[in-house]
């Protein structure tokens, strides 16, 4: 960062497992989830993500929430540059932004998110943050950088990140005042550059970056393998991966959930590749959330009490709330799913309750259409997003009083 760590001390404080974030980036003491805790050390990325704060996000903070971009995209960015550095290898930054860029894709795709929640340069309002929070920032915020980056050149980029984070030190800024300060140390190099397109439209990048594929490709083909085997029955691959790193696994899944995305897997397929590689029982709780989303969406009936353990003894709103989401989804799973989550709302943190019980009532909402009920859902949704306080007993009785009158409908 070309500046010298600030704030004095460093610690970590392990949260409950009901914390709703992977990690809080409070300076001198970064709250941490113990999801990160695998064994293996495999997702030090979040601890580098949270250190990265540090300089972006801490020192240099957007000047409110409708430029949060600028606090995650360049952390995003960072973060990768660590992990890259500590494996000795650039093409990590590629094979992490791989993963993510399916994230964004997933998020973009996604139809439950308004379309105004899917630009980096937001308009909240006096709306709640959190309804806007996404991989967005993260993901088309870093996007955006790494193309630039390759605009202009590595080093010439992390010479300017530099200059950037000296310039800004101790002071907020606006996405506007980033565009001039950036196109102001290159003023050759941005002709033709769609600044509008990446700031101000909704959806997906105006240009996607090249990544150097050469870390995925094995996780990429194996992945292709399964769906063969899917598709056109045995052989079953026999590559042994236990010697792959988490990160290898992740993206194998993750190639493998894109592949059957229209068309889901067999439930005799997603039992034979837990029978073949455990994911159902990893300690990685990235890995074993892509396998239950993967089992889920082929309706496997033997993954839900793994997905009901899953989601009941951790609050992270990353795993929670697509796991809900998609236990909602399903008619067959839509009961056990709500009586769990009554069951526990209490345990989980007010933000991640009031989130889960607003995807649910957005769910149940697309059903009471077909009644006449849809006024009485939004209503619900509308009293729970009035709390600004963050008092817990006011939102879980507002989620309450709205979860009761969904169940009546």
């Amino acid at each position: 960062a070309g500046m010298p760590y600030v704030w004095g001390r460093y610690d970590l404080l392990c949260m409950p497992p009901s914390f709703p974030y992977g990690g809080m980036e409070n300076p001198c003491l970064t709250f941490i989830t113990p999801t990160t805790l695998a064994g293996d050390k495999s997702l030090a990325d979040v601890v580098a993500h949270e250190i990265a704060h540090s300089w972006t996000g801490n020192l240099v903070t957007n000047a409110t929430w409708d430029h949060f971009w600028l606090n995650e995209g360049w952390t995003t960015w960072f973060q990768r540059k660590i992990m890259a550095r500590i494996h000795n290898d650039d093409r990590f930054l590629d094979f992490d932004a791989i993963g993510g860029y399916k994230d964004l894709r997933d998020t973009c795709e996604d139809e439950r998110m308004p379309d105004e929640f899917k630009k980096l340069v937001l308009d909240v309002g006096d709306n709640d943050p959190d309804d806007s929070y996404s991989t967005i920032a993260y993901e088309k915020g870093f996007n955006l950088l790494l193309t630039l980056e390759r605009r202009v050149g590595k080093e010439a980029f992390e010479y300017f990140f530099q200059s950037y984070v000296k310039h800004y030190s101790s002071q907020p800024l606006t996405s506007d005042e980033f565009r001039n300060f950036f196109s102001s140390a290159f003023p050759n190099a941005m002709t033709g550059f769609e600044w509008e397109k990446w700031l101000h439209e909704s959806g997906m990048p105006p240009e996607e970056p090249s990544f150097d594929r050469g870390l995925a490709l094995e996780a990429e083909i194996l992945a292709e393998a399964w769906l063969s085997v899917d598709q056109k029955g045995p052989p079953v691959p026999e590559l042994d991966i236990s010697a792959w790193t988490s990160n290898q696994k992740i993206c194998f899944l993750d190639t493998l959930q894109t592949l059957s995305s229209e068309n889901a897997l067999k439930v005799e397929t997603v039992q034979q590749l837990d029978k073949v590689y455990g994911f159902a029982k990893s300690q990685n709780a990235e890995v074993l959330f892509r396998h239950c989303q993967i089992a889920l969406a082929s309706e496997d009936e033997s993954i839900l009490p793994v997905v009901l353990k899953f989601v009941t003894s951790q609050g992270r709103m990353k795993f929670t709330r697509p796991l809900y989401r998609a236990l909602f989804a399903s008619a067959r799973w839509r009961k056990v799913a709500k009586a769990a989550f009554l069951e526990h709302k209490d345990f989980y943190h007010p933000i991640c309750s009031k989130m889960v019980a607003n995807d649910l009532l957005q769910i149940e909402g697309k059903e009471s259409e077909k009644n006449g009920s849809l006024n009485l859902i939004k209503d619900a949704i509308a009293k729970m997003n009035e709390i600004k306080d963050g008092s817990l007993d006011a939102i879980h009785d507002a989620m309450g009083n709205a979860i009761a009158k969904v169940k009546d409908i």
